[in-house]
């Protein structure tokens, strides 16, 4: 499925995608179970979210050596040095982790952070546009979702403008790639008993991922 708008310009302008790339087919239930025992970083200091375990994220590639650094130096956290360096973080060492590692890189890119994030079971986050950074707003860095555990109850819902209460509702396969505008308004509701991992990956914009979306 591929949702699109006309912008103020009449261009057509990508909203939401399913890339075409060979979806991640085996089993990736011992991936979430291997999460589920890791104290997940909170990512917003924004009401209701702020110090909860509503929405919360794990970094697996980013500005540090640590699963807990997920922001980006400078921008959403003061703690990452101004300087730091992208490399992979000690998440990346346990074998378990080499179906993630191969889905990763399937991606004809070179990447920023990749992060795991959480929606906790039961929960949801309403309308909003992800905080974004200008590399995301120019599209020079664009964001993908692949989720690795979901259900028929996880529901992602894309919306043309803030103005708009209805939007298209979406239920993403686990296992596959899919891009969304996070400067768009979306919302993701978990209505299951289990805890959401997406798998997220900002990547930098190149002539090979262009020509997939």
């Amino acid at each position: 499925m591929i949702i699109n708008v006309l912008n103020h310009t009449n261009n057509l302008k990508l909203i939401y995608c399913e890339l075409p790339l060979e979806p991640y087919t085996g089993d990736l239930s011992h991936v979430a179970d291997y999460l589920d025992d890791f104290k997940f970083q909170t990512l917003t200091q924004i009401a209701p979210y702020k110090n909860n375990d509503i929405w919360t994220a794990l970094s697996i590639h980013g500005y540090g050596s640590e699963p807990s650094d997920i922001y980006k130096p400078g921008f959403a956290n003061k703690s990452n040095k101004i300087d730091s360096k992208l490399q992979w973080t000690s998440l990346c060492n346990d074998p378990v982790m080499k179906p993630i590692c191969e889905i990763i890189f399937q991606l004809p890119c070179e990447f920023e952070r990749i992060r795991f994030m959480k929606l906790a079971a039961g929960k949801s986050l309403r309308k909003h546009n992800d905080n974004i950074d200008l590399d995301i707003e120019t599209k020079k860095i664009i964001r993908l979702h692949i989720p690795i555990r979901t259900n028929k109850d996880v529901v992602f819902t894309v919306y043309d403008s803030d103005e708009d209460d209805v939007g298209q509702e979406l239920n993403l396969k686990a296992g596959h790639y899919y891009y969304l505008d996070v400067t768009k308004p979306h919302s993701v509701s978990n209505n299951s008993s289990i805890d959401r991992y997406h798998l997220v990956v900002d990547c930098y914009v190149n002539e090979e991922l262009k020509a997939i979306l």
